[in-house]
C-alpha cells in the first residue's frame, strides 16, 4: 500500500478534505479471488474492433478480467454495481475531479497522487455553456498515480463517445453516459492505452462496465495500434495492474459519490483558482 501523502494548509481547509482520511471502501473480496486465478482466456476479450457490443442488453462472457491478446496488446474488463449514483453524478464527477489534486486524491488515496488539467483546456473544463458530460471532451488530464505498477505521470485525454467510434444510435438505447480516453505517459509522450467506461442504468444506480485496451488508441473513430516499442512483460503488467486497480478505485467512488456530489455539485468553481 502507498504511503498518503500530508495535506496542505490549504487542501485541509476544503469542503471534501474530510474524505481524505476516510477508510476506503473495499471492492468485495470474490472480484480479487476471480482475478487471482490468473489471466482470462483471450478467446472470450472483447477486442477493440467490437466495442459496440458494450451498447448492447446482458453481459459479455467477461465482465472481469484480463489477458494478453493474441497480437500483443493487453486486455482489461471491469464490472461495478454503483447504488445510489445516476450517471450526471459520473458526468460531473468527471469534469470536476480534475481540477485540483486533493479531489483526485480521496477517490483512491492510496493510489492517486495529484492531478491538473492542462492550461490550455481549463476553459473548456469549466465552461457553463456546454453540460457537464460535454466539458471533459477534447481535454486532458495530467495525473500522477499507481496502478500497482510504479508511480506513473500520466496524460488521460477524454474524447466523446461519437469519438470513441460507438454507434449512436446503439447508444441512446444501451448506455446512459460514458467516459472514454486515450492515455499513456507524459513524459515522453507515449501512446499507449485507450478506455472506456459505460454507464448503464440498474434498479436503485447504475453499473460501470469498464474496458481497457493496452496497445490501442482511438484516432478519428478508428482504432490504432500504438506502443510497439513497449516490453511484452510491460503490456502484461498493466494488463494486471489494472484489473486490480479498477475494482479498488471505483467501489470507493462509488461509496464517496453520491455524499460529494449533495455537497459540492452546486458550487460553482472560479477559473482563476485553478490557472498556474
Amino acid at each position: 500500500m502507498s504511503t498518503k501523502r500530508e495535506l496542505s494548509a490549504t487542501e485541509k481547509t476544503k469542503p471534501y478534505a474530510k474524505y481524505y482520511d476516510v477508510p476506503m471502501t473495499p471492492a468485495p473480496q470474490d472480484i480479487f479471488e476471480l482475478l487471482d486465478k490468473g489471466p482470462i482466456d483471450p478467446s472470450l476479450a472483447l477486442p477493440i474492433d467490437h466495442r459496440n457490443a458494450l451498447l448492447k442488453p446482458g453481459y459479455l462472457p467477461v465482465e472481469r478480467g484480463y489477458c494478453i491478446m493474441p497480437d500483443g496488446t493487453g486486455f482489461v474488463a471491469g464490472l461495478t454495481k454503483m447504488p445510489g449514483i445516476t450517471a450526471d453524478m459520473i458526468d460531473w464527477w468527471f469534469a470536476w475531479h480534475g481540477l485540483e489534486g486533493l479531489r483526485y486524491a480521496i477517490w483512491d488515496v492510496d493510489d492517486h497522487y495529484d492531478i491538473h488539467v492542462k492550461p490550455e483546456d481549463l476553459e473548456r473544463r469549466l465552461n457553463p455553456k456546454l453540460s457537464l458530460r460535454e466539458r471533459n471532451w477534447n481535454t486532458t488530464d495530467v495525473v500522477t498515480e499507481d496502478i500497482g505498477t510504479g508511480t506513473m505521470v500520466l496524460d488521460i485525454s477524454f474524447i466523446s463517445p461519437a469519438a470513441f467510434g460507438y454507434d449512436m444510435s446503439a447508444f441512446a438505447k444501451g448506455a446512459s453516459t460514458a467516459i472514454n480516453a486515450n492515455l499513456g505517459p507524459h513524459e515522453p509522450k507515449t501512446p499507449l492505452v485507450c478506455f472506456s467506461h459505460v454507464a448503464r442504468e440498474i434498479p436503485g444506480g447504475i453499473e460501470l462496465r469498464s474496458r481497457f485496451w493496452i496497445g490501442w488508441n482511438i484516432i478519428d473513430q478508428k482504432p490504432v495500434r500504438v506502443g510497439t516499442e513497449v516490453p511484452a512483460e510491460v503490456i502484461a503488467g498493466l494488463a494486471k495492474g489494472l484489473a486490480y486497480h479498477c475494482p479498488k478505485e471505483y467501489h470507493n467512488l462509488a461509496a464517496i459519490l453520491p455524499k460529494v456530489f449533495a455537497e459540492n455539485a452546486h458550487i460553482t468553481d472560479n477559473i482563476e483558482a485553478f490557472r498556474s
